[in-house]
């Protein structure tokens, strides 16, 4: 008799412990947390920047007097990455004193420990330039893509990248070249030369092929990550000769 209350006590110690775990093993309710960030300045570079986060409730209330903490990767190892922490906000408006260290893909971890205790993390992509837009090369490459030889005024020059950034290995770059009433240049010689933004790299050429409407295919082989200067080299029929500078980022496939 004994033995078999013993049994009947076990089985409900049993029965009163699983149901406590599938009550402490409930699905959480989801924070109703409105986490947004933008930077500045734009677009994004190398140098110090400014991740301005913003935190609203479901309302759209501002939340205020919580602490973030931010942690910055890239998305590939061998980088030191970047931690701040920030407690102060104006309207839950969070600004976060940041520094790109290095032209690429960021992952970027926000987490913030809000007042009443509870938590909410995000992440968020970004891609820097390897050249800050203060640098003397880009600089000169907008200078020099902004200004065209004399008697050249009513051409334009267009260059597109098949994958931008770029992807290092084999590649195709577009060239258009059209008048300024946007009629298509189709007999024209073009040539696009590529060199890396630092010394000690060979360049990388190659010429284009008429396609259609002005556009020449151009292949080319990005032989390393990082920041080029592309130059555009367009022969007219008539004799006349333009080059172009563009900007170009490469990053590892």
């Amino acid at each position: 008799m004994m033995r078999m209350f013993a049994r009947i006590m076990l089985l409900a110690i049993v029965l009163l412990i699983a149901a406590c775990g599938q009550q402490n093993a409930a699905t959480p309710v989801p924070l109703d947390v409105d986490m947004t960030v933008r930077v500045e300045p734009e677009p994004l570079s190398i140098g110090e920047a400014t991740l301005i986060v913003n935190l609203k409730d479901a309302s759209g209330t501002p939340l205020e007097n919580a602490v973030l903490q931010v942690h910055g990767d890239m998305d590939h190892a061998g980088m030191t990455p970047v931690d701040r922490e920030v407690r102060e906000s104006t309207n839950g408006e969070y600004l976060v004193p940041f520094e790109w260290s290095m032209g690429g893909g960021w992952i970027v971890t926000i987490t913030a420990r809000l007042a009443d205790g509870r938590e909410i993390s995000e992440m968020f992509n970004f891609f820097v330039e390897a050249v800050s837009s203060e640098s003397i090369i880009n600089q000169n490459a907008n200078a020099d893509a902004e200004s065209t030889p004399d008697g050249t005024e009513d051409i334009l020059i267009s260059y597109q990248p098949d994958n931008n950034p770029a992807l290092g290995g084999d590649a195709t770059v577009t060239i258009t070249i059209t008048d300024q009433d946007g009629n298509a240049i189709s007999d024209a010689t073009v040539e696009v030369v590529g060199d890396m933004a630092h010394a000690g790299m060979m360049p990388v050429s190659g010429t284009g092929e008429h396609t259609e409407a002005g556009q020449y295919i151009v292949p080319l082989s990005w032989t390393m990550a990082g920041d080029w200067i592309v130059t555009v080299k367009v022969s007219l029929a008539d004799g006349r000769e333009i080059e172009q500078e563009f900007e170009q980022q490469v990053v590892t496939p």
